[in-house]
């Protein structure tokens, strides 16, 4: 990590939240090799964030937390590597081997080895490793070099140290994390299947709208023909209804002459033309039958024979 920063330095975050911008960097490092093997860093903090700087000057933000991976993660009971090809999610999250050793129990210790990445440092409310703690220029390691570097940037709170330790227990229950993770596997599963079935609906909603389009299509390429057609029927039926007006007023006038013929001049003419029909049947069989007085006889033959009388002479 000492040597990563020589190359490149780091970003300072806030809770480990890398999708914001970070406030400070990480600049130089080095290990301080005593009791605890410890890597010291000095970073910096922008002054835009004054009150960020505030708080670590007057110790309310006194921790830091590390994001790092490191090449390989061994078993110190029987060498198994929690990172390597053999390694699935399940040794990872539960910290158990094949083997059956489960770090952290009967002793049993994991040896990070080598540096994969070396992502940030983090000010946090606590860390995750003991004494992982921001100090002051008092408790620094670095050369007066470095103290008078950090002093010409106006950096007053410079170091801080991390140290890696084991815990006891773990910081999570990985049976809850395991059955978690399954839980929201088989959730996946089932969104999987359902967005399948909604493809499916999908697809059948589109070849109906197509269809539709279709016939829309086909329909608006009859309209004209349609329209004309309706047009003549229309037409049609205005000379039929025509026609069965003049039909109907010719029928009652008939009527009329009828009953006026068989003495019924004060009748009037039914309303519906069915009736209409019935009375002139009604009337002429009484015509046949005789039953017309004589005056009506002469007002029938007035009406419906023809004016030749002058002609003809009596024998």
């Amino acid at each position: 990590m000492a040597l990563a920063l020589e190359a490149e330095s780091r970003p300072v975050q806030i809770m480990h939240e890398g999708s914001l911008l970070p406030i400070g960097r990480v600049f130089h490092g080095r290990v301080i090799d005593g009791v605890d093997t410890e890597l010291r860093v000095l970073f910096w903090i922008d002054k835009e964030h004054e009150d960020k700087i505030r708080q670590i000057d007057n110790g309310t933000i006194d921790q830091v937390s590390v994001g790092i991976m490191p090449k390989q993660m061994i078993c110190s009971a029987d060498g198994f590597d929690f990172l390597g090809p053999e390694a699935g999610l399940e040794h990872l999250f539960t910290g158990t081997t094949p083997d059956g050793n489960t770090v952290g129990e009967n002793g049993v210790y994991c040896k990070m080895v080598g540096l994969e990445a070396f992502f940030e440092i983090s000010l946090v409310g606590q860390g995750g490793a003991q004494n992982a703690r921001i100090v002051n220029n008092d408790q620094s390691h670095f050369s007066p070099h470095i103290k008078a570097l950090a002093a010409n940037v106006t950096l007053d709170r410079l170091a801080l140290t991390a140290t890696a330790t084991t815990r006891e227990k773990p910081i999570m229950d990985v049976k809850e994390l395991l059955a978690e993770l399954r839980s929201t596997e088989k959730e996946s599963m089932k969104v999987t299947i359902e967005n399948e079935a909604l493809k499916a609906t999908n697809l059948t909603l589109t070849s109906e709208r197509d269809a539709l389009k279709t016939q829309l299509a086909a329909a608006s390429q009859t309209e004209p023909a349609v329209k004309t057609e309706l047009d003549e029927l229309k037409t049609k039926h205005t000379a039929t209804e025509a026609s069965l007006t003049a039909a109907d007023t010719a029928l009652r006038d008939i009527c009329k002459k009828v009953l006026t013929a068989s003495g019924q001049v004060a009748a009037e003419v039914p309303e519906k033309l069915e009736d209409v029909v019935a009375k002139i049947a009604e009337t002429k069989i009484n015509l046949v039958a005789g039953g017309t007085s004589q005056g009506a006889e002469s007002d029938l033959a007035a009406s419906v024979a023809p004016a030749v009388t002058s002609f003809r002479t009596r024998r």
